[in-house]
């Protein structure tokens, strides 16, 4: 199973679903396990500073959290929540790092690149439908949010060592969906990691600091 693969498996459950990001998680296991990385597990309860948070992927040795995933996605409303994904990307890795500072942390994002909130498809139906110049627009709306979220958060990756700021994360790869076509494409940011890349250098980090 690839990404695009994964991302079709968690687009096919309802947003309610508690379990919908299952594949995506047990996609991340699979390329770590490959890697060498055994142990690693879904839904990881990891100790932080101010709370305990159950990360997407983890893995934990004698109480000590050495790597850990957190796979996130925006499909609707992303004006209003690429600011938020931001801030709780960062909190995430300083309430872990802030304890166990060696711990390698991975960033995997996922985005649809047409919103598909209830006001979106409003305004859709409001002005005619889904004609092609509303898709074209919508496509455009969805690029410019996705460039801002990457931005914001390559400035939060690329983590060099456990004296680097506690709330940055070691590798990131995020990657764009365009579920309008059919089969939908998936675009990875030119200006990050490809997920193999991604995989690679979790795993890399991981040897170097935890032999």
């Amino acid at each position: 199973m690839d990404l695009a693969e994964a991302i079709r498996l968690f687009k096919e459950k309802s947003p309610r679903a508690s379990n919908r990001q299952e594949a995506i998680q047990l996609y991340c296991c699979v390329e770590l396990e490959k890697r060498g990385l055994t142990d690693v597990k879904i839904e990881t309860d990891m100790p932080g500073a101010y709370r305990t948070k159950k990360w997407d992927v983890g893995r934990v040795v004698d109480g000590e959290p050495t790597l850990g995933i957190s796979c996130k996605s925006i499909i609707s409303n992303h004006a209003g929540t690429v600011p938020n994904r931001v801030d709780d990307m960062l909190g995430e890795a300083a309430n872990l790092h802030r304890i166990f500072p060696g711990a390698v942390l991975g960033y995997l994002f996922m985005m649809s690149r047409v919103d598909e909130s209830k006001d979106t498809k409003k305004k859709t139906e409001k002005l005619g439908g889904m004609t092609p110049e509303r898709l074209e627009k919508l496509r455009q709306d969805g690029d410019m949010w996705f460039e801002r979220l990457v931005e914001s958060v390559n400035r939060a990756s690329n983590r060099t060592g456990p004296d680097d700021y506690r709330e940055k994360f070691e590798a990131v790869s995020c990657s764009q969906a365009d579920f309008m076509c059919e089969p939908y494409e998936v675009v990875v940011h030119e200006g990050g990691l490809s997920p193999d890349a991604f995989f690679d250098r979790l795993a890399e980090i991981h040897r170097e600091r935890f032999p």
